[in-house]
């Protein structure tokens, strides 16, 4: 008979284990066998659903957005809508001000309103009306004796003078004008007299500008005869030297090609003319010949030597070679009975300890304390 009891923790962890094994396999299997997936090479649906994600939080953002918009724009009526309440109240409030002034506080009622008037002028009367005038009094002193009022013949008189001072003076204007004349027609006179002056003057330096030249294009074609005729004998003498040079080059050692002059060099016996030089005589190419088969023999004598010299350090190399093997050898068949050594020794002790083991479990601490004996521990301060 099966004993079922109860499920432990332990075996509802190995059965979700296995549940999402199970799981895994079967989105495996689907993700095998889609042809899109396995074509394309990439899990579309995550895909798909990353994209729905992106899309969904862009809307989000959006909506925040435009609830942020809607909020700014309501925040930006309601204080223009406060701004505007506040200037009308302000508004009232002034012209209740100014009413108030213009009621109570007028200027007329003020105590030094007469300091300032500005129609204080037009109020008060003039200090003097005339000689009649009863304010008028001796300690003003505004009329002195044998002083008389202006009558109607002094008047005219007045006018008479005045119409006599205005005639002199536009006959004073009248003689300023005729002598401005005059002097605007003598300077006219004078700027005409100084143009002629000047164009007879340019006439006569353009005809001596005229005859310079003349004189300049005569010389110019004189000098220009000149230089052409020094230049046909410059060519002449050139046409001259050329042909020389031509003749000399045609029969000179160069294009005759004589050998000897190769090796007579003005810097000394022995030395090589490179303008004269034509090549090597067969006299010293043999020479030069039988120097390189010399040489081919000598360095054939050292290659011999050096191959000889290698073949036995070769040699010598594999007797140390096999030397250090034997000794390598007798070395770790020294290592190996060394090791052998060490491993029954090591037996040795392992038995020992095993045996020392036995007897301390076994023999000399048979009895165990039990849990009364540490729980008497820590039981106070002390």
């Amino acid at each position: 008979m099966i004993n079922i009891g109860k499920p432990l923790p332990k075996d509802h962890a190995e059965v979700a284990k296995h549940v999402k094994a199970r799981l895994f396999d079967e989105e495996r299997k689907k993700r095998i066998f889609n042809p899109t997936t396995r074509t394309i090479g990439i899990d579309k649906d995550a895909l798909d659903k990353q994209v729905q994600e992106k899309k969904i939080l862009r809307e989000q953002e959006q909506a925040k957005h435009q609830a942020y918009s809607k909020k700014l724009l309501q925040d930006c009526a309601t204080s223009l809508q406060l701004d505007e309440q506040n200037k009308k109240k302000q508004k009232e409030i002034d012209l209740e001000i100014l009413e108030f002034r213009k009621k109570y506080q007028a200027p007329e009622t003020r105590r030094e309103y007469d300091i300032y008037d500005p129609l204080q002028c037009r109020k008060n009367q003039p200090s003097r009306i005339g000689d009649d005038d009863p304010r008028i009094t001796l300690s003003s002193v505004q009329r002195f004796e044998g002083e008389e009022s202006i009558t109607k013949e002094q008047k005219a008189e007045q006018i008479q003078q005045q119409r006599v001072w205005l005639e002199m003076q536009i006959r004073e204007k009248n003689m300023t004008r005729e002598e401005n004349k005059n002097v605007e027609r003598t300077w006219q006179e004078t700027e005409h007299t100084t143009v002629q002056r000047a164009l007879a003057l340019a006439s006569l330096e353009n005809e001596c500008r005229k005859k310079l030249i003349e004189a300049n294009y005569r010389y110019n074609q004189a000098l220009a005869s000149e230089q052409k005729m020094n230049k046909s004998i410059m060519e002449a003498e050139c046409n001259e030297d050329k042909m020389a040079e031509v003749y000399n080059a045609i029969t000179g050692d160069f294009l005759t090609e004589n050998p000897e002059h190769g090796f007579n060099s003005a810097l000394g016996p022995g030395k090589i003319s490179t303008a004269l030089y034509k090549g090597l005589t067969p006299a010293m190419k043999q020479a030069i010949y039988d120097e390189q088969a010399n040489q081919r023999a000598e360095l054939k004598i050292r290659k011999e030597a050096f191959d000889k010299q290698e073949k036995d350090w070769a040699e010598l190399l594999n007797i140390l070679a096999r030397c250090g093997t034997l000794n390598d050898r007798e070395m770790q068949k020294k290592k190996r009975n060394l090791e052998d050594g060490i491993k029954d020794f090591n037996l040795v002790l392992a038995n020992e300890q095993k045996n020392k083991q036995e007897y301390l479990n076994n023999v000399l601490y048979k009895t165990k304390a039990s849990d009364e004996f540490f729980d008497q521990f820590n039981k106070t301060t002390r």
